[in-house]
């Protein structure tokens, strides 16, 4: 995450608003090229910046394409916690953790189509150091989610389990239709899904059973 503008200097500021500027180019062109049909040299075209100075700022392709990830993963968090505040503790925030989950991505579709279609790639060329702090970010997503869950098990409105479990057991829900929908190119949008993952999460899978079933 980066730090407060107020506290950068005029040329930390302007570091970090062309680091942006090439960032925004660099997503436009993924997701009008794809990430093996976009070089370094067209990057420094379009964004009207030399190759060497990109290199001043990004050691590689791959290395532009995990720094998006990371804002986009903090864009992601910051949003949901501005929107989930909002809400009412309890099931409230569940169903619009969902939502804003769900939302997120389907506004960044083209990019994390990339992503989930490059993820063994990328992860091979950033680095254990980057693949630590990706690990860091998503911990921090799931110690957020377990927190929405342990407000609803104190609001006597989801069972009285493990918070982590129920975290596990969501996300990795939400986690598969994505995948799915995202890399193989759903017509339907994401979002429509929510009302099913809602009752999924809160009804199980299993129908009510009756004496027959017994039987």
């Amino acid at each position: 995450m980066n730090k407060n503008s107020a506290s950068l200097s005029r040329k930390e500021r302007e570091h970090q608003a062309r680091r942006n500027y090439i960032l925004q180019t660099a997503e436009k062109l993924f997701a009008q090229r794809g990430f093996y049909g976009t070089t370094m040299a067209d990057l420094a075209a379009v964004s009207e910046f030399s190759v060497g100075t990109l290199y001043n700022f990004f050691k590689s392709k791959e290395e532009v394409y995990y720094s998006l990830i990371m804002d986009k993963l903090d864009s992601m968090l910051e949003q949901l916690a501005r929107e989930i505040n909002k809400l009412p503790e309890g099931l409230p925030q569940i169903k619009g953790l969902i939502e804003g989950i769900f939302k997120f991505f389907q506004e960044n579709k083209e990019f994390f189509h990339i992503f989930f279609a490059e993820r063994f790639h990328l992860v091979t060329s950033v680095g254990p150091t980057a693949m630590r702090e990706l690990r860091r970010k998503y911990l921090v997503y799931i110690k957020f989610v377990t927190k929405i869950m342990a407000r609803a098990i104190k609001q006597k409105e989801v069972k009285d389990v493990d918070p982590p479990k129920l975290t596990f057991f969501l996300v990795g829900i939400m986690n598969a239709f994505i995948f799915h929908w995202t890399v193989y190119a759903q017509k339907s949008e994401l979002i429509s899904e929510v009302p099913f993952i809602y009752r999924l999460f809160l009804e199980g899978a299993g129908r009510k059973r009756s004496k027959q079933d017994d039987a």
